[in-house]
């Protein structure tokens, strides 16, 4: 079973899950480190673009099937929406988010301001695209993905621990 955390870089995803995980008996994981590990891939670009979209994919369901099939709970970070080598936006599609058997979705948003402040003191840059544009392509993604595939939509802004952990808590729940 697994529940998705999107939300543009420099929101917060890794930290909410990484501190749910350690008192929860769940198994985080970021989508690109999971891609990583299956292509054997040693290191992501400072910039987060992204050149080859489809083979990645295969690669992030093979590994989620794979954790799914050991019976981990999952909670999985990610995006709907990536940026290619040239800073276009790439919207992944449904079927991407089929093949994950995801049973709910927590997107995280926080102000632009905040996001370029978090990017420039983790990264040392700045975001490659605008960042305004980037929340709503991937709220917009995040709405037609989840209408597609059936799964539960929750949207926390600037959400605290707590509040993460109440909404991700009840979709574990729900799916069992």
């Amino acid at each position: 079973m697994t529940v998705f955390v999107a939300g543009v870089h420099g929101v917060g995803k890794s930290y909410l899950c990484e501190k749910y995980a350690q008192t929860h008996d769940v198994l985080h994981e970021s989508a690109s480190g999971l891609i990583r590990k299956e292509k054997d891939q040693l290191n992501w670009s400072a910039d987060k673009k992204v050149a080859d979209v489809d083979d990645n994919q295969v690669a992030l369901a093979s590994a989620v099937r794979r954790i799914s099939e050991q019976g981990h709970l999952l909670l999985l970070d990610g995006h709907f929406v990536l940026i290619d080598p040239y800073s276009e936006f790439i919207r992944l599609p449904p079927s991407v988010f089929k093949d994950l058997v995801i049973t709910g979705v927590v997107l995280i948003e926080v102000s632009p301001k905040i996001i370029s402040s978090r990017l420039k003191s983790r990264d040392s840059t700045q975001s490659a695209v605008d960042i305004v544009k980037f929340i709503e392509a991937e709220r917009e993604q995040a709405r037609l993905v989840c209408k597609e595939i059936g799964a539960a939509l929750h949207i926390l802004h600037a959400p605290n621990e707590e509040s993460f952990t109440e909404t991700v808590s009840s979709l574990f729940n729900a799916a069992q």
